[in-house]
């Protein structure tokens, strides 16, 4: 067994018992690795007194509910071995794998150049919105990183046979204290960087194919697709249940859920009935 921290051998490695690395004797202790759960290691009467003290933006119960319900089935459904970019590919692979289902019949009319540019622009839209998650927590101070959801990759593999589908297949992992406000916005920002470019392609087609005329019909299609399935990647993370976004956002405040909620109806509505064509 290698060392997570030097990447020396070890026969009987030591496993933190805060972060679940494996380590060497030179660096078995928290602080010598760098743990990223370190702030689990304070006594339990450090963190009684933190909790009995009230303090400003503190979460609130029903948020650190869905935030624990979350833990609880990431645990269960952990997909821990491999980087982070080998789980980003893994989900990158899946949500093509669905874009493809639900695009390939426009084959004849886009061709093969352009049905493959809306299949990695959903797939770029999937990671930005991953990506969007991370960085808002790293902006906050936690450690982040994505991994894979068993039961996401599996119900969005099932969806590709389905008329109905579920583009969900993993989530980025944070690590560190939140308040409700922190939460409410780390999970915000992906639903939204969805709806932004959902709204966006949909302006963009209005007028530039039925306003001016001067988009081919083709392409119009090809960005319809790529709105349509970001519309639809919107509205399924902002379903309030658990380990999806709205749950977190819902729980942290109701007006902004129902708000974002509102706008993603609107645009899946649009694309669905392919407003921007008409």
């Amino acid at each position: 067994m290698r060392c997570s921290k030097c990447g020396a051998e070890e026969v009987l490695p030591f496993k933190c018992a805060y972060c679940g690395e494996q380590f060497c004797s030179k660096h078995r202790l928290p602080e010598s690795h760098d743990c990223r759960a370190i702030y689990l290691a304070r006594s339990i009467l450090e963190i009684e007194r933190r909790e009995a003290r009230p303090q400003e933006g503190s979460p609130r119960s029903t948020t650190m509910l869905a935030v624990r319900a979350e833990m609880l089935v990431s645990r269960l459904t952990a997909m821990e071995k491999g980087s982070e970019v080998v789980h980003m590919a893994g989900g990158a692979g899946i949500v093509a794998a669905v874009a493809f289902s639900m695009v390939y019949h426009w084959a004849g009319l886009l061709g093969l150049p352009l049905l493959i540019a809306v299949i990695m622009g959903v797939v770029g839209s999937f990671i930005a919105h991953e990506l969007a998650h991370k960085l808002e927590a790293i902006r906050q101070g936690h450690w982040a990183r994505f991994r894979l959801n068993l039961i996401g990759s599996i119900i969005s593999l099932i969806s590709i046979l389905l008329p109905l589908k579920f583009i969900a297949p993993g989530a980025v992992v944070i690590l560190g204290p939140v308040t409700h406000r922190g939460v409410s916005k780390i999970s915000a920002v992906g639903p939204l960087v969805n709806l932004v470019i959902a709204g966006v392609l949909l302006a963009v087609i209005y007028v530039a194919y039925s306003m001016l005329g001067v988009l081919d019909y083709a392409l119009s299609i090809a960005l319809l697709l790529i709105g349509h399935l970001n519309s639809l990647m919107g509205l399924i993370n902002l379903i309030p249940i658990s380990p999806l976004d709205g749950l977190k956002i819902i729980t942290a405040s109701f007006r902004s859920w129902a708000s974002y909620m509102a706008v993603a109806v609107v645009l899946f509505l649009a694309y669905y009935f392919r407003l921007p064509l008409i």
